[in-house]
This record gives C-alpha cells, structure tokens and sequence, in this order.
C-alpha cells in the first residue's frame, strides 16, 4: 500500500476539511432536530389548547342553545295548554245535552270493555264533534260522534228526545199502520219513500209528529263523505241514535228495510249494538291504522 498518500499534506487537509464539515453537519442536524422537536411539542400544545377551546365554547353554545330550546318548548307548552283549555270550554258549551250524555255512555262503555281486558285501550276511538270542512268551506258537515275500532268505523247521529218512534214506514205499512198515512198527507212525505216518525207529547192534550228522513239521508252522505276524505277502505257505518230523555217513556218500531244506516233507541241498545256487532266482527283495521286515521281527524280538527 501506498503510505504516501496519507502522508501528503494536501490529501491530510481534504481529510481534515472532510472531518469539519461532516461533524458540523452533525452538530447543525442535532440543533435543527431539537429545534423541530421544540416546535412539534409546541404546536401540539397549541393544538390541544385550540381544541379544548373549541370544544369548551362549543359545549357553552349548546348548553346555550338547550336551554333556549327547553324555553321555547316550555311556552309552547303552556301557550297550546292554554289553547286546548280554551277549545275544550268552548267545546263544552258547543255540545248539547244530548250529544254529551251520548258520548258520556261511550266512553263508560270504552273503560268497561277496557277494564274487563275484552279490548286494549288502543282498540277503540271515541271522537266527539268532528267537522269534515268542504273545498270552498261553505258545506262543512259536522259528526256528532265517531266510534273508530278494529271491526269499523261507525259514525252516530246523536238525538235527544222523547215520545215514540216509528221508523223505515211508507206506504206499504198503511194497511197495517191506517192512521200513518194521514200523517203523510198532513207532512207533505213522499209515500214510496221510507220515513222516520217521532210522536211526542206536547202537553196533556197534545202530541206533535215530527219525521227524520232527512236526518238519516244526511247521516248517510257525511258517512261516505268520511270515507272519501280519509281513502277508508271500507264503508262507514252510518247509526242514528235516539236518546230518551231523562229515561222517559219511549218505543220504537222498525219497519225499515234499508240495511244501509242502523237506528237505535237508549243506552242499552247502543251498548247491545257495540257488543254483539263490533267486538265479535271480523277485522277491518290494525291498531296502526286507527292511530293514522285518528290523527288525521285530528289535523283536520285542531
């Protein structure tokens, strides 16, 4: 091997050079990796520090934002308590006598059903004063009751009177019934038609006739009006229900052939009708159903 190239003294000054720059190198390198590692630490703690931050004002914010939340509900509350207040007083003093004793003997007949476990809660609407508003609001018909359940859907045409009734008679019962057709001539009722007769004692020497044809004609159209607003599936069963006052003396006599419209008399027929026709029907509706239905009666009458 060649020893003078080691001992030449320009080859020892590159080494000597070389030497220099590579341990300044190192010494730079180790500076800027501290200094990197000093800014690295640094900017996690701004970091962190800017995070805390956020997530302290942000949690702030919400606090903030619940609680004017919770105040808007709390007066929302209040302000529809007080409406729903209002519209159940007013309501109170839009229902005749006997609209409420009629709706009184339903929902006694509901908490029966109820409480004997032959129905869930769920099973049975009882609406009171539903209004089923026209396009140009000019023909808005008015329910006196609504009976929503899985069998059906029955709408009741609420009465409160006394006396006697003689319902479905035309002209095919004078033969039987001679002295009617008097009554028909004195009414001006067309006689091939079906009619509802109601005598009542005015006073102790006089009684009055009155006729509900066009009641039940009535009830008739607002039951497939109802069907037709809410897309029911099946046909509303339309029921004319004659409460007697004050449990008075009172009769009915059904000569009717039109199976299309049911006519009651008195809180036992009403609650026979429910028990043997509704509850051992085949159903017609979900529990799901009649929740969707209700609350769309319930939009339409807030």
């Amino acid at each position: 091997m060649n020893t003078e190239i080691f001992t030449n003294p320009i080859v020892i000054a590159l080494l000597v050079l070389l030497l220099a720059i590579a341990i300044a190198f190192l010494v730079y390198y180790l500076k800027h990796r501290n200094r990197v590692n000093a800014l690295k630490d640094e900017y996690g703690k701004e970091k962190e520090s800017l995070v805390e931050k956020y997530e302290s004002d942000n949690e702030e914010q919400r606090l903030e934002y619940k609680k004017e939340v919770s105040s808007l509900n709390e007066k929302y509350h209040n302000d529809t308590t007080l409406l729903n207040n209002k519209l159940s007083s007013l309501r109170q003093f839009t229902v005749d006598k006997g609209e409420y004793l009629t709706d009184l003997s339903l929902i006694q007949l509901k908490e029966r059903l109820v409480r004997d476990e032959k129905i869930r809660e769920t099973d049975m609407y009882i609406l009171s004063n539903v209004y089923l508003p026209s396009r140009n609001y000019t023909n808005t018909r008015k329910i006196d009751h609504l009976v929503l359940t899985r069998t059906g859907i029955y709408l009741i045409d609420s009465k409160y009177w006394k006396g006697h009734i003689l319902h479905g008679v035309d002209e095919s019962n004078f033969e039987e019934l001679p002295y009617i057709e008097s009554f028909f001539d004195l009414l001006d009722l067309d006689k091939s038609k079906e009619q509802t007769l109601i005598f009542e004692k005015s006073d102790d020497k006089n009684v009055s006739v009155n006729y509900y044809n066009d009641t039940i004609e009535e009830t008739k159209i607002s039951a497939e009006k109802l069907k037709n607003v809410f897309k029911l599936q099946y046909d509303v069963v339309p029921m004319l229900y004659f409460n007697p006052q004050d449990n008075g003396n009172y009769s009915i006599s059904n000569y009717s052939t039109d199976p299309s419209i049911k006519v009651l008399v008195g809180e036992e027929e009403l609650e026979n009708f429910f028990l043997k026709y509704v509850f051992h029907g085949r159903f017609q509706y979900t529990v799901k159903d009649l929740d969707e239905i209700a609350e769309a009666i319930f939009q339409l009458n807030p």
